[in-house]
């Protein structure tokens, strides 16, 4: 089947899905699944368990850029350091952090945690290979 024809099913389907009653959508899932009850709470286990590993991904992102900074700090390296006096600037409430060298852990998470982590340590390990 072409990729077109199935976008358009979809398309379909999600136009379907948007305009038709709730008690339809009950009925439709009450003939698939013989447990609602049971087929609700596997979501929500499902759902919770994805948020907990996207906030764990985070956090490991976190602390791995967080030690790239403080490395970076320490040896004076020009890209990393350059980058966090740029979200210092960027954001007036963090004027108080002027020296860098004597930044804690939390003060660079306060800096960088409003920032895409994943892009900024792309960047960093881009620029490691680059050297």
């Amino acid at each position: 089947m072409s990729n077109k024809i199935k976008e358009k099913i979809d398309d379909a389907l999600l136009a379907f899905y948007k305009e038709v009653d709730k008690d339809v959508i009950d009925e439709m899932l009450n003939e698939h699944i013989p447990n609602i009850d049971e087929f609700d709470r596997k979501k929500k286990q499902i759902i919770f368990l994805a948020k907990a590993k996207a906030q764990k991904q985070r956090n490991d992102n976190l602390l791995n850029l967080v030690n790239k900074f403080q490395e970076a700090i320490e040896s004076n390296i020009e890209k990393p350091v350059a980058m966090l006096k740029q979200f210092i600037q960027g954001n007036a409430s963090l004027a108080l952090y002027r020296n860098l060298d004597k930044l804690s852990k939390e003060d660079i998470i306060t800096i960088i945690k409003d920032q895409n982590l994943v892009q900024i340590l792309e960047e960093l390990e881009d620029d490691e290979k680059r050297q």
